[in-house]
């Protein structure tokens, strides 16, 4: 299939309004956008092994699929393509993503006063851990209006290859800028002249891809949530669309959710945030 945004839904407000705010992301990379809604097994509906109740129950939810894809695509241009399955949400997104391989898959995410509640352990969490292409997760009543300013905070002591190659194509594709970020912590001054060299290396790939892209660094405490703020902060000054982030810093997926940076950025931004895993 051509370029094309994956999007799980299940009918809730928040799902709808993630399909709306997708048509944004859509109409900037020139994609369509895939809805996908998966159905339980027969063994988990609450009427039993009622094959008519079934079979009433999934033409019903196939009816409304098809009628939202119409009304959006009729109302915003982008082409809209359905899907329905049966079985686990998440492994039948997972399946689907592989054989689709769209730009990205996206989900909702919940508000940070109740992100750990709703995330942890459930199926956007497990989506985002075990994906093996970008997630791009929006909270809810988070506004898209555009994606010309990505943001890429990024550990300059370390490799960050697969990250600034997927953020070279997320920018060819929105036709976005690039705005690297290291933080730096204000008792290692030291460090500043090595960082700065690999911020400029980076930026020159960037920039020989033909895309505009900048670099900054910010000096902060070891905290991480003061760094998360500080990142955040930056992030609305220069006005960001979107922000990538990569689990390579961490050891499991417990630790990235439970006591990181990666942890702080997701749980308080109010920035469609793109997540990585690493390969290998």
């Amino acid at each position: 299939m051509e370029q094309t945004l994956l999007i799980p839904i299940d009918f809730s407000e928040h799902s709808l309004s993630l399909v709306r705010q997708s048509i944004v992301l859509a109409k900037s990379a020139t994609a369509s956008i895939t809805l996908m809604t998966v159905l339980k097994n027969n063994s988990g509906f609450f009427w039993g092994d009622n094959e008519e109740e079934i079979r009433k129950y999934e033409l019903k939810v196939e009816q409304r699929l098809r009628t939202l894809a119409k009304d959006l695509q009729e109302s915003s241009g982008v082409e809209i393509f359905t899907m329905i399955r049966k079985g686990r949400v998440v492994d039948e997104v997972l399946r689907i993503a592989e054989y689709l391989n769209p730009i990205c898959i996206v989900i909702g995410g919940s508000s940070s006063n109740s992100f750990t509640r709703k995330i942890i352990g459930s199926k956007a969490l497990e989506m985002i851990k075990t994906a093996s292409l970008p997630v791009v997760s929006i909270k809810k009543n988070v506004l898209v209006h555009q994606c010309e300013n990505i943001l890429l905070p990024i550990d300059a002591t370390k490799s960050s290859n697969q990250k600034v190659n997927i953020a070279i194509r997320m920018a060819k594709l929105f036709g976005a800028k690039i705005n690297i970020l290291t933080a730096i912590e204000k008792d290692k001054p030291d460090s500043i002249v090595t960082i700065n060299q690999t911020l400029q290396s980076i930026e020159k790939k960037i920039k020989d891809e033909g895309i505009m892209c900048s670099s900054d660094y910010l000096e902060t405490g070891n905290d991480l949530t003061l760094k998360a703020t500080s990142i955040l902060e930056y992030a609305h000054k220069i006005n960001a669309d979107l922000m990538i982030i990569m689990t390579q810093q961490e050891k499991s997926i417990t630790q990235f959710f439970l006591g990181t940076l990666a942890q702080h950025l997701i749980f308080t931004s109010d920035i469609p945030i793109l997540t990585i895993n690493p390969k290998g």
